[in-house]
Parts: structure tokens; sequence; C-alpha cells
């Protein structure tokens, strides 16, 4: 076989090629069970990390009021809550003071 034979045969091979259309949204009824499911899951995710927080803050509540202050630890942990309270509603917040 010859050069230009190669040539014109790649070149044929690559014209079959299909042009690069960007991607590709699957139909919504193959992509609706899966999105069902991401769905229950972060309202579930949601769901446990609320009751955590609650029960964190009944733990902290419950020690403090045995104890009459909290340890080292227990104030590490309340001062991330705060944080993360603070963090979460800064939104709102910066619409408040601006």
């Amino acid at each position: 076989m010859n050069v230009a034979a190669t040539v014109t045969a790649a070149a044929e091979l690559l014209a079959q090629i299909p042009p690069d259309t960007g991607p590709i949204t699957p139909p919504t009824e193959v992509t609706a069970d899966l999105e069902q499911v991401g769905r229950w899951f972060f309202w579930s995710a949601i769901a446990a990390l609320s009751m955590l927080g609650v029960a964190a803050g009944v733990y902290l509540a419950v020690s403090f009021r045995r104890h009459g202050e909290l340890s080292e630890g227990e104030r590490r942990v309340a001062f991330v809550a705060v944080g993360a309270l603070l963090a979460a509603t800064s939104g709102g917040w910066a619409a408040v003071i601006l």
C-alpha cells in the first residue's frame, strides 16, 4: 500500500467521525427516578443533621444545668455550633446590616 492510499483511507475514516455537538441531556423519563432518589437522600440527610443538632443542643443544655459550666470540649462544640449558625444565616444578616 502506498502513502497516498493510506492518507486517503485515513481521511475517509476521520470523515466518518461525527463532530462534537456538546453535552447531550438525557430525557426526563430516564432521569426522573434518579432525581427522586437524590431528593429523598437530600431531605433525609437534612432531617438527620437537624435532629443531631437538636440532640447536641439538648446535651449541652443538660450538661450546663448539671455542672454549672461546660468542659473545654463542650465549649468548643458550642462555639462551632454558633459559628455554623452564623455562617448559615450570613446572607440574611448581610441584608439586614447593609
